[in-house]
């Protein structure tokens, strides 16, 4: 394993031998180590009903999360570029360097191979979580809400939020997240098909002494 072979010289024979037992553990590691969500935590951890109780809430959390991986993608693909530029350059100027100055180049080089290859790492997981958002989209998206406008859904799905927030409350509920919720309830009250609901809660829920 090449990254095994960097640290070489800053080890003691022991430490490098215990290290070298394992490379091909340390190697497996390496390609399967977990950098962006799973499938398991994306629909569980930030599509949890708890925080989004609506299907089209869900959907447009699905559209943030995999515009913000990809455009993590995008600035990464700059950083990338530069370091291949960088790389390049490392191996024209060794071609002529002697003594310290080639000790100092092979180390930016081998500086340069690791970052290459951890960053292109991030880019592939990327790619995979990108893939994995647009997988959920297309689950959710069962032509019940509107996927052209994220304003249409909110109303519903902050009620249901506060609704969500109200159960939870308890004897030892602050009185500014009781206040907080109170508000949120009250403002949705103003809407018809949530009143009863509303008013039910207040009376419920939030009249309890924190």
């Amino acid at each position: 394993m090449d990254n095994l072979q960097r640290v070489r010289q800053i080890l003691g024979d022991a430490e490098f031998n215990q290290l070298d037992q394992i490379k091909d553990e340390l190697s497996d590691s390496w390609g399967k180590n977990q950098i962006f969500r799973t499938e398991t935590q994306a629909r569980f951890a930030v599509l949890n009903d708890a925080k989004i109780p609506t299907k089209a809430g869900k959907y447009w959390q699905c559209v943030r999360e995999q515009m913000a991986h990809f455009n993590e993608l995008v600035t990464l693909s700059f950083d990338i570029r530069r370091k291949e530029i960088d790389l390049r350059e490392v191996d024209e100027k060794l071609k002529y360097a002697q003594s310290y100055e080639k000790d100092r180049l092979e180390i930016d080089r081998d500086e340069f191979l690791f970052g290459l290859a951890h960053s292109k790492r991030i880019a592939k997981d990327r790619v995979r979580e990108i893939m994995q958002w647009s997988m959920i989209k297309k689950e959710l998206d069962d032509g019940s809400f509107d996927t052209k406008s994220v304003n249409t859904h909110q109303r519903e799905t902050l009620f249901k939020v506060a609704l969500n927030k109200a159960q939870m409350i308890t004897e030892k509920t602050g009185s500014e997240e009781r206040l907080s919720i109170g508000g949120l309830i009250h403002m949705l009250k103003k809407e018809p098909v949530n009143k009863k609901l509303a008013e039910k809660l207040e009376k419920q829920y939030l009249t309890k002494k924190g």
